[in-house]
Parts: C-alpha cells; sequence; structure tokens
C-alpha cells in the first residue's frame, strides 16, 4: 500500500493492538503525517486558534449581535500546506478514504461527549456535486453518532472574501426534528465564523442553551 498524499510505500508492522481492536491501516507515511500541525496550548476561547483569548473574529461576532450563541470551541490542526494539499485532495478531488487520516484525533475530542453531535450540512447542490458530505465522513471514520438537525438554504462562502462572507445572513434552516438543550457542532474548516455564528443562531432561536463547536481545521 502507498501513501495516499506522497505515494510513498508504506511499510506495515502489524500489532496485537491493531488485529484486535481492527484499526485500519495507516493511510500515510509517517513525514507526511509529521508535516501537519496540531494546535496545542491556550487560544480563543470560541474557535481554538492561538494568539488572544478572544481572536479578532470572535471578538467581531460577540460586538455584532452573537454575543454569547457559542459557549466554546476547539480547533485540532493548523492550516498549513500540508493541510491544504491535504483538504483539496478530500473535499475536491473526493478522496474520501482521506476521512480515515484523523478519525482518531476526532475520537478523542468527542470521547464520552453527551450533548448532541450536529455536522454543518453541505446545500443540496453542493452535495450532488461532490456526492459526499465531507464532514459527515470525518466523523463516521472516527465512529462518532451524529444528527442533521440544520438545512443549508442560503449561498455559499467559498469564493466570497473575508468581509463578504462576514456579512452574509440566513445560512440555515431547521428541519423537523426536536432541538436538544445542549450542542457541539463540528465543521471540517474554520476561516472567519460565519457558518457557526450562522448555524449556533439558528439552533438557540429554536431553543438550544448551550452550543459548543469542534473543527478539524482552523484558518
Amino acid at each position: 500500500m502507498n501513501c495516499c498524499l506522497c505515494d510513498q510505500v508504506l511499510r506495515f508492522a502489524p500489532s496485537w493492538r491493531g488485529i484486535f481492536l481492527y484499526e485500519p491501516p495507516e493511510l500515510l507515511c509517517q513525514p507526511c503525517r509529521n508535516e501537519f500541525s496540531k494546535i496545542t496550548g491556550q487560544g480563543c476561547k470560541y474557535c481554538g486558534k492561538e494568539g488572544e483569548a478572544v481572536c479578532r473574529d470572535c471578538h467581531y461576532w460577540e460586538e455584532h449581535g452573537y454575543r454569547g450563541l457559542i459557549h466554546s470551541g476547539k480547533s485540532l490542526y493548523r492550516y498549513n500546506d500540508a493541510m491544504k494539499d491535504w483538504f483539496h485532495q478530500y473535499k475536491f478531488l473526493k478522496d474520501v478514504l482521506l476521512a480515515q487520516v484523523f478519525a482518531k484525533d476526532l475520537r478523542e475530542a468527542l470521547a464520552n461527549e453527551r450533548a448532541l453531535i450536529v455536522p454543518i450540512p453541505l446545500n443540496a447542490e453542493k452535495l450532488r456535486e461532490r456526492s459526499f458530505s465531507q464532514v459527515d465522513e470525518l466523523l463516521l471514520a472516527a465512529g462518532i453518532p451524529y444528527s442533521h438537525l440544520l438545512e443549508k438554504c442560503g449561498e455559499t462562502l467559498g469564493e466570497k472574501t473575508r468581509e463578504e462572507r462576514m456579512a452574509t445572513k440566513q445560512l440555515f434552516r431547521l428541519n423537523e426534528r426536536v432541538v436538544p438543550k445542549q450542542l457541539v457542532l463540528v465543521d471540517d474548516l474554520y476561516t472567519t465564523g460565519t457558518t457557526m455564528r450562522q448555524a449556533a443562531k439558528t439552533l438557540q432561536e429554536a431553543g438550544a442553551e448551550s452550543i459548543r463547536i469542534l473543527t478539524l481545521i482552523r484558518a
């Protein structure tokens, strides 16, 4: 088997853990995996970005009509060159197998979680175009149960500038499921926070009282 990113031949060393716990084989060579950069230490309480206790983007949202929507948040990795390559191959080249690369990280981050896990959905057009939901596949690979409470009804943000993203309104609507009091919103990439704030506002208005967020990557 070859590395899914650089195509280098992988050397597989069988282990008792792998046999009895049915762990999937490694998809990346160690040099490729070492290129990813984990976020460690203290950072923004709402999104996990390193630096100040509240980053510039989250400060903006707290001061512009979204105060208190998100109780706390965490991001696992920085958006460096290695992560950009992985993200492009996974999301745009539709290499669904790459969802397994960060399965262990997501399992650990959501271990013993009692709140309902809610993935950020794609709109119907994007789902048809890509043929899979990248956030759903990340959670499935990690074995994390989840429930869709939201539907994407607004425009996509991918081609917008930072200012245009932050000015976007009404991205989501509720489906017909009951919204519980405690939720964890999960997305693959956090950029300005528009998506998370819009989703959180929709859910809070439907009765959610505690909303935390988890993203794989913080740009």
